[in-house]
Formats: structure tokens, sequence, C-alpha cells
């Protein structure tokens, strides 16, 4: 019987956990929470958008307030993660449909990346950034 192939090694960093920072994109900044759970490269969990603002009643704002899922793969420190905010969920838009792309790099704690994709209301969302600060590396 041949030898079996050793396991893969793990991704150099894990990022389960709590990241939150600072996002903005061709509509307006927010406020960015993404929880993580990591299991080998998959990663998986929740998003949350709020305004800088909570007082700007703005519509770039309004569209800024919503949860959905996060899913994606991190290869040693490149995070591609997909957000999703589906029609429904609990934002002052729920007839809107949100797919993000990110990709980041993860540095320690912390976090620096771009996204874009579209809107069902607003259409593209363009020149997307993230910086957000999460739990202490771990190998």
């Amino acid at each position: 019987m041949p030898p079996s192939s050793p396991p893969a090694p793990p991704p150099a960093n894990r990022v389960s956990g709590n990241w939150t920072g600072v996002g903005s994109d061709s509509f307006s900044a927010e406020r960015v929470t993404w929880t993580l759970t990591q299991s080998d490269s998959t990663v998986t969990g929740r998003v949350a958008f709020t305004p800088i603002d909570p007082n700007d009643g703005s519509c770039a704002a309004c569209h800024k307030l919503r949860t959905g899922t996060v899913s994606g793969t991190i290869d040693g420190a490149t995070l591609m993660l997909r957000m999703n905010f589906p029609a429904g969920s609990d934002g002052p838009t729920p007839i809107c449909v949100t797919d993000l792309i990110a990709t980041a790099t993860v540095n320690g704690n912390q976090l620096s990346g771009t996204y874009a994709g579209t809107d069902s209301c607003e259409g593209f969302y363009a020149n997307g950034q993230l910086m957000l600060t999460g739990p202490a590396l771990q190998r």
C-alpha cells in the first residue's frame, strides 16, 4: 500500500473571533463588525454594517444599516470573503439585496482590504476599503 500523503498544514493565520473597524465605499463610510469562525481554510460568520454617525438620516446612511452573512477562505495572510445582506433583513431597506466581495490582508490582529459588489436598490459599490482590528494572532 502506498504511503498516505501528509495532512495539509493549517493556515498561517487564525481569524476566528470578532473583528471591528471602519469601511468606506462609493456611497458612504460605515462601521463594520465581522464575527468569524474558521475551520481549516474555510471562514464563515456574520457581518453588520452601521452608519458612522447613528444620527445621520441620509439615504446613504440608511443603506449602511444592515446585517448578513460572511463566507470565504483564508490562504496564508490573504482572506477572501463574500458578504451577503439578504432581502428581508432587519435593516430599514428590507427589499434590497447586497452582495460584496472582499479581499483582505491579515497582519496579526489587523486587517486591511478592499471590497466591491452590487446592491439591488443602489447599484454598484465601488472603491470599498476596510480597516478592522480583531483577536490576537493565533497560530
